[in-house]
């Protein structure tokens, strides 16, 4: 579809030819040895033309403090160049001034076209003045293939700006979708077919930076300007946010290399002079933007993104907080139902379970760090009978009162637990036999010397413990076989008269 859009901007009849005088201008350009009086004689057959480039040259835009009177004069204090480019950029707006064409808002167009060669010309004059008449009429010319497109190829064109002014997206991404190629393309194209200067084309092609790095040298850097001056003119007309102030001027610095302290002095100038352009060829741009506008425009948006920065900060942080809070309330509530798997419900000590996983573990510790490992078992005596009598109730207050007295005991030295009905077992670790008997005596006593009221009665209970202590040469027992031989012990202690400790 490219190439035939192409073709068909290339020959359309409905697209204007340059005039009679342009042409002219165009072959004097190419023309090293151009005299001024060549160059005169052919602007005075164009009378319309001589009386707008004498206006201009006595214009604001140019600032003469002498009234200009002769086409002579005027290229005397311009310079040849100045002057051709001057006139061929009075031909050019001529063939496509024409405001009265419905379906099309040129006032958008103008403003944007003079926008660009406004600040094409000024970039240039601070960094290739040289070549700042050129950069003009390039930044002029640069979106001159939309008007191409829109008379020559409607049918295809027309979707293409209705996209444009409902979308977000950038012109060049949308024609490229929809018709497989771009303005800057087409520009190039067309410039190339009324024989305009290669570098002049190439900067066209090249406005909105596709292509930019592959230019040669010498057309590169008034490329870099006319794109420089194509992203500003997008910024003073509201294509690109105002938010992108920033952004732009940095681009734009180190893309053309002009100090910044000048860019912003032209921003500043960039509305009148595009006013003044305005005026100087007769077209009308409609409403413009004062620099100032997109500067406080750009600080409104910027303190937006930062309101909205904090707020999503926040957001964040209360996210943050939340999650914290959940990580912590399930780290509660699991360890509340591990503490609830390993704790006996009635004497809220460690039960069967956590008890043969605490063993295995002390017993693993004991082989690698090669220290003694005991365990103690302890059996209420007659407590059968003691349930009979006073009844299930009254023994399970006994069970709680001496898992609390064992606790007292061992103050948090040793690791307690009930290992069902009235037995009770105590894993200790780095004590010597000696200890161990010691501690076995202390449990036996204190629940001796103990008692609870039932119905005005004192309640006495007594226990027999069995203890068994593993040095580093007895340390392959399995956990199994260590219970087995506290249980034993505990068994002897039983029928030696109970309430006592056998080790």
């Amino acid at each position: 579809m490219s190439e035939i859009l192409l073709q068909k901007i290339r020959s359309a009849d409905n697209l204007p030819s340059l005039p009679t005088v342009a042409v002219e201008v165009l072959r004097l350009s190419r023309t090293e040895d151009t005299s001024i009086k060549d160059l005169i004689k052919v602007i005075r057959k164009d009378p319309a033309l001589t009386g707008k480039i004498l206006k201009t040259v006595n214009s604001a835009l140019f600032s003469i403090p002498r009234k200009i009177g002769s086409l002579k004069q005027a290229v005397g204090l311009l310079g040849l160049r100045s002057v051709k480019v001057m006139a061929l950029s009075f031909s050019l707006v001529d063939i496509l001034h024409d405001d009265k064409e419905e379906g099309f808002d040129f006032k958008t167009f103008w403003r944007r076209s003079l926008s660009s060669a406004a600040a094409a010309r000024l970039i240039a004059q601070a960094v290739i003045p040289e070549q700042a008449e050129e950069a003009f009429v390039t930044g002029l010319l640069s979106d001159l293939a939309i008007v191409a497109a829109w008379r020559c190829v409607p049918e295809l064109y027309e979707p293409v700006l209705g996209a444009w002014a409902a979308d977000d997206r950038e012109l060049m991404e949308i024609e490229t979708e929809q018709i497989g190629v771009t303005h800057a393309r087409l520009g190039r194209e067309l410039l190339h077919t009324w024989s305009l200067p290669d570098k002049l084309c190439e900067a066209v092609g090249a406005h909105h930076g596709q292509g930019l790095d592959e230019l040669p040298q010498e057309s590169r850097k008034l490329a870099q300007v006319v794109y420089a001056a194509a992203t500003i003119a997008g910024l003073f007309c509201q294509d690109i946010p105002s938010g992108k102030l920033d952004q732009v001027k940095e681009d734009c610095c180190s893309g053309t290399g002009i100090d910044e302290a000048k860019l912003e002095e032209i921003l500043k100038t960039l509305d009148k002079r595009v006013r003044e352009t305005a005026s100087m060829f007769s077209v009308s741009v409609g409403e413009t933007v004062d620099y100032s506008k997109i500067q406080a425009e750009a600080s409104a948006q910027l303190a937006q993104l930062s309101m909205q920065a904090e707020m999503e900060r926040r957001e964040s942080s209360s996210r943050e907080l939340e999650a914290k809070n959940e990580v912590s309330r399930l780290h509660d509530e699991r360890k509340v139902i591990l503490e609830a798997a390993s704790t006996d419900s009635l004497t809220k000590i460690a039960n069967r379970a956590a008890f043969d996983k605490r063993l295995e573990e002390e017993l693993d510790r004991a082989r690698a760090e090669k220290h003694p490992l005991s365990l103690i078992m302890m059996d209420l005596d007659h407590f059968k009978q003691f349930n009979d009598t006073y009844g299930h109730q009254t023994g399970d207050e006994v069970l709680r009162h001496v898992a609390m007295w064992l606790n007292d005991v061992l103050e948090h030295t040793g690791f307690a637990a009930r290992y069902g009905g009235e037995e009770f077992v105590v894993i200790m670790a780095q004590k010597t036999a000696r200890e161990i008997h010691a501690l076995a005596e202390k449990i036996r006593c204190t629940i001796d010397s103990q008692s609870l009221k039932y119905q005005e009665q004192e309640l006495h209970v007594t226990a027999s413990l069995g203890a068994v202590c593993l040095t580093d040469h007895s340390l392959s027992v399995t956990s199994e076989e260590l219970i087995e031989q506290a249980d034993q012990k505990l068994y002897r202690a039983k029928h030696a008269g109970r309430n006592r400790v056998e080790m």
